[in-house]
């Protein structure tokens, strides 16, 4: 509609949403059709619920950029792992109530059913065998996680804009970044990208915070000035 959307909440099937068209973009939308089309994947942060006339609104310009990321992987991730356990039920042959009492299981233990697939393709049965599952589950879950499964490295990153008028400026600046112990590349000066990978973008996060900070004190201690801006996780 020109006022806004109706959207179906595919976590919670049956429940229906509303977007308004000024909780579309952050700036002024001329054309809703410009940024909304049926059939769209949408991430969107519920801002309003009026239980009694069963109304629940939401909002897509209130969703950071990491947030989006963040729920379109996991949904991907939860996707995936619903057919790679189609392939595993196939192998095993037993019925659905034991696949159920699986799946919880690794979500007890991993917090998630593909985080526990990325487990078993890395370390085999040592990832399973401490879980309450019988032999021929772990034998099949192992196998079809390192068929299918190679491990993603996440990466945050972002841009120092770094400036110390010293006469030594330079020196200053090239020890602070050196000895940040984080991966840091020269675009242009006074502008260094930084960034961290690992298996998990939280604790990426947490240690390229740590890296900012050091060298963000090290520069401000010798007389300069250092901001971050943060570019999109990968």
């Amino acid at each position: 509609m020109p006022y806004g959307a109706f959207c179906e909440l595919e976590e919670y099937p049956g429940k229906e949403v509303f977007v308004h068209v000024s909780e579309v973009a952050s700036r002024w939308v001329k054309n809703i059709h410009a940024f909304l089309k049926e059939g769209q994947r949408i991430v969107g942060r519920v801002h309003r619920i009026v239980p009694e006339k069963n109304m629940i609104d939401i909002s897509l310009k209130r969703v950071t950029d990491t947030d989006k990321n963040r729920k379109l992987d996991m949904y991907r991730r939860e996707r995936r792992s619903e057919k790679l356990f189609e392939v595993i039920s196939e192998r095993v042959k037993k019925p659905k109530m034991e696949l159920r009492a699986v799946l919880d299981e690794l979500e007890k233990e991993y917090g998630e059913v593909f985080a526990g697939l990325e487990e078993a393709s890395v370390f085999g049965e040592d990832a399973l065998k401490k879980l309450n599952i019988t032999e021929d589950w772990i034998k099949a879950i192992v196998e079809v996680a390192q068929t299918n499964i190679k491990k993603k490295k996440k990466e945050v990153k972002g841009i120092l804009t770094i400036r110390c008028p010293k006469p030594n400026g330079v020196e200053i600046i090239k020890e602070a970044l050196l000895s940040s112990g984080s991966s840091v590349f020269y675009i242009g000066a006074p502008h260094y990208m930084v960034s961290e990978k690992g298996d998990d973008f939280k604790k990426c996060e947490k240690k390229l915070r740590v890296v900012v900070e050091k060298i963000t004190k090290d520069v401000e201690k010798s007389g300069g000035t250092c901001t971050f801006e943060k570019k999109e996780e990968s």
